[in-house]
């Protein structure tokens, strides 16, 4: 039809014979009507392509963790992210190197080739060589189609990653792409230990021994440098633990994410993209998500806009492979499998601390088990109605005279008394805007409670639930000091248990008294007083300072026996010093865009609990950082606690 309508288009007749065929008019309705239908047909067309590529990409991830498997089958446990070779440079810092080309051996993915059907590629890399070494040179340029995801237009043969070991070396090393990365955890990058300016949550964990030349790195995920687990390691169930899941090829030579070869964060390995940093979840959009080599190299040859535009963010004053989430190039979220095999689209809403534990092989048995897929696709689960904390008994509602009481077995209160306040208030001088979601926001507390006017101490906390209890901590505490020293590396859960056991003390229950932690609103409340001004914040604290209040967060002071920091005008000690605190509230970073306004409980269920050890957790360039915030089920050494006494009356 289309050679008969340039026919008669080049004879230029205007008037055809009955033989002749259709009219002009008539082939220019027809061109009208199919351009129409394929207008209307052409964004199914593109629905049923996406899909296509889709599909692709999930079986991609099936066949990968499938292999995964057969690693497992094999040598009864899982490949490393990576393995980076000791014995190449002086420094054993390995993190700390910039030539990764000399470092990196194998990876993940090298090592599940002969389990892919791949023997032949596998054959061509050499386990004792350095990726970069020229008998790789081959190898690492192969296409391989099992980590080739077609929804990525960047993942192709004219966007080879380029990797130049010094501004000054004309010498690069080029890798093929890839789209596909195993879960190295989502903890938090730092790999310094915690301390009382950070307690870091849910940290790294770092292993490095010069004698021996050992180097081993890992988090809270499936693997780690030099690292490898079994599957008797995993706590939590199979079916809620993420194995492997999508990334996006850089969208610049220079760009070292997705490099299917190359065993470096970002390049092959998800990275510290949960809550207690600022690059949680999915396809993360905050201008400073992905911490990368080059990346302040790519905002000077595409610019901020660009990286943004292509939504590849990247934090232009950090040249470390540190920090990457999972990517991808599908509307609204990234394809993740799980470590039975099962394949799921995750949504870039799904909620930050659900992201968290799903991949942290720590989360406990079970507790993702229910309804998972109905959390996956939904964030109704933490916003539920808030709890109610009155349950079988009322707490007394009149004024109590008495201003502070000792209890059964030590520990001092003093009666807070109810009023209203701004929480969230931004510190003075912290030159940053704190993000939308934690606005500034009133606060009624409707009626007076007791706070304990200490930290829990080690002898509390040994004299009510566990005397066997083993201090992690780097602090050394001798048996005559457990008294003044506040309990740490406690876990929530071991909090709540603490709570309950002593309001089942036959003194306390005669009294009339149960305990309970504070509330995040309670907290901060009694923090500052129950005012609204803002504290005076800034980064550095004077060399001659030792009062720990509101001059200064670095360098951090060590922890001390409790009552060390002046009281506030309540009456409370330590409250801006010391050890930080667990609260009562499941963490929702939003929570307070919604909350009620009256004696706000926090959300009714959650993945993470909230810890607070300043007026504001919002501060400076850690805007969106949640440094201190852990599952209930971990401890921190820095990490302690306070309790709430509720006078009841029986029923």
């Amino acid at each position: 039809m289309h050679s008969f309508l340039k026919q008669e288009f080049r004879s230029r007749q205007p008037k055809q014979t009955e033989n002749s065929g259709i009219s002009v008019p008539e082939a220019i309705i027809a061109l009208g009507v199919l351009g129409t239908l394929l207008c209307l047909f052409f964004p199914f067309i593109l629905q049923l392509r996406e899909s296509s590529r889709r599909n692709s990409c999930q079986n991609n991830l099936r066949n990968l963790t499938a292999a995964l498997r057969n690693y497992h089958d094999t040598y009864q446990q899982l490949p490393p992210a990576a393995i980076w070779n000791t014995n190449v440079t002086t420094s054993i810092a390995l993190h700390s190197s910039k030539r990764i080309e000399l470092i990196t051996q194998q990876n993940w993915i090298i090592l599940l080739l002969p389990h892919l059907g791949e023997s032949a590629l596998s054959d061509q890399f050499d386990p004792s060589l350095s990726i970069g070494d020229d008998h790789h040179a081959n190898a690492r340029l192969t296409p391989l189609s099992a980590v080739i995801c077609p929804s990525d237009d960047f993942n192709r043969l004219v966007n080879y990653h380029q990797y130049f070991p010094s501004e000054n070396e004309e010498t690069s090393f080029q890798f093929a792409r890839g789209n596909y990365a195993i879960n190295g955890g989502t903890q938090n990058h730092e790999l310094l230990a915690p301390t009382t300016a950070h307690p870091r949550g849910d940290t790294a964990h770092l292993l490095m021994d010069e004698e021996n030349r050992r180097y081993q790195l890992w988090g809270n995920g499936l693997a780690g440098i030099n690292k490898s687990f079994s599957f008797e390691d995993f706590t939590n169930g199979q079916s809620t633990m993420v194995a492997l899941e999508e990334i996006r090829a850089g969208i610049h030579p220079l760009d070292p994410r997705g490099t299917w070869a190359l065993g470096q964060v970002g390049a092959s390995i998800t990275w510290a993209h949960g809550v207690n940093g600022d690059n949680f979840g999915p396809n993360n959009q905050w201008a400073r998500a992905d911490d990368i080599i080059a990346c302040g190299t790519l905002h000077e040859v595409l610019g901020a806009d660009k990286l943004e535009q292509e939504e590849m963010p990247c934090v232009h004053y950090v040249d470390a492979n540190q920090q990457a989430t999972a990517r991808s190039k599908h509307d609204g979220g990234v394809n993740v499998s799980f470590l039975d095999g099962s394949v799921r689209f995750i949504s870039n809403e799904v909620d930050p601390g659900l992201w968290h534990v799903m991949h942290s092989r720590e989360t406990p048995e079970n507790f993702l088990s229910s309804d998972f897929e109905s959390h996956l696709v939904s964030n109704d689960f933490i916003h539920a109605a808030e709890a109610h904390r009155e349950a079988g008994s009322k707490i007394i509602e009149q004024a109590v005279e008495q201003k502070t009481f000792t209890n059964s077995i030590g520990i001092k209160f003093v009666k807070i008394p109810a009023g209203e306040y701004q929480m969230g208030i931004p510190d003075i001088g912290n030159n940053s805007d704190p993000p939308p979601e934690v606005p500034e926001h009133p606060v009624q507390i409707t009626r007076d409670f007791y706070l304990g006017t200490f930290e829990v101490t080690v002898q509390q906390f040994e004299d009510v639930i566990d005397p066997n209890h083993p201090l992690k901590s780097e602090i050394s505490v001798p048996l005559e000091d457990k008294g003044k020293f506040p309990i740490v590396d406690v876990t929530w859960n071991q909090t709540k248990s603490f709570c309950d056991s002593l309001s089942s003390l036959p003194e306390e229950k005669a009294a009339g008294r149960r305990y309970r932690l504070p509330t995040e609103a309670e907290w901060e409340y009694a923090c500052r007083s129950g005012k609204s001004d803002p504290y005076h914040w800034r980064s550095t604290r004077p060399a001659d300072d030792q009062a720990g209040e509101a001059v200064g967060v670095v360098p951090p002071l060590p922890l001390k026996p409790v009552g060390s920091y002046p009281a506030n005008t309540f009456g409370l000690f330590d409250m801006r010093g010391n050890a930080w605190e667990w609260t009562s509230d499941w963490f929702d970073r939003d929570y307070y865009t919604r909350s009620s306004i009256k004696d706000p409980q926090g959300p009714a269920n959650g993945y993470i609990k909230v810890v607070r050890g300043a007026d504001w957790r919002f501060t400076g360039e850690k805007c969106r950082i949640d440094y201190p915030m852990l599952p209930p089920w971990k401890s921190n050494p820095m990490v302690g606690f306070r309790v709430v006494c509720e006078l009841i009356k029986n029923q």
